[in-house]
């Protein structure tokens, strides 16, 4: 029986061909997933939490490794660093949906990082009963706006204003475009 340190591990292959593990971020990454957020830009900042300078920045790292029933925090890990963090929250109105983030360090965006970890994140997701992974995206955001394109899921989109209101329904996924590699 695996830990719950190692639960759900996986790995990936990255478009630079680098593999990078897939794990359940777990109490004793607490000050990785802060340093993590603590290095985004302000425009990172402002396109996960709609705000250049989040006051709440610590304490919603650390969120994510609290056990809870309704969230899961999946980490990218590569060469001993944490790459970036994929998570999701279901509400407890809508347990077949849940709202998914996805943060990848500033030095590893458009190596497939985010990718890996969505596609990753939706399967275990899809095992644990959620049909709908939904996401607010700016319009602006194009790092996460190729990431769902990447991801190769179907999801419909509805814009109002600057946001992308999207919504991936993970029981048209495929099991190919859940396999495929990162791009």
């Amino acid at each position: 029986m695996s830990s719950p340190r190692h639960a759900h591990l996986a790995s990936a292959k990255l478009v630079d061909g680098a593999v990078v593990s897939l794990r359940k971020l777990a109490p004793a990454d607490a000050a990785d997933v802060v340093r993590l957020y603590e290095t985004l830009s302000d425009d990172e900042c402002y396109y996960r939490f709609f705000t250049a300078h989040p006051a709440h920045l610590q304490t919603s790292a650390l969120s994510l490794i609290e056990a809870s029933d309704s969230q899961y925090a999946l980490g990218a890990f590569g060469s001993g660093k944490l790459l970036g963090v994929a998570s999701y929250y279901i509400d407890t109105a809508t347990p077949e949906r849940a709202e998914v983030a996805v943060v990848v360090a500033h030095s590893q965006h458009l190596r497939g990082v985010g990718t890996a970890l969505l596609r990753r994140l939706g399967e275990i997701a899809k095992e644990s009963g959620v049909h709908h992974l939904v996401a607010e995206v700016l319009a602006e955001n194009h790092p996460m706006n190729q990431v769902l394109t990447d991801s190769g899921w179907p999801c419909t989109r509805h814009v109002d204003g600057s946001v992308s209101h999207v919504d991936i329904d993970l029981d048209a996924v495929t099991s190919s475009a859940v396999n495929r590699p990162a791009r």
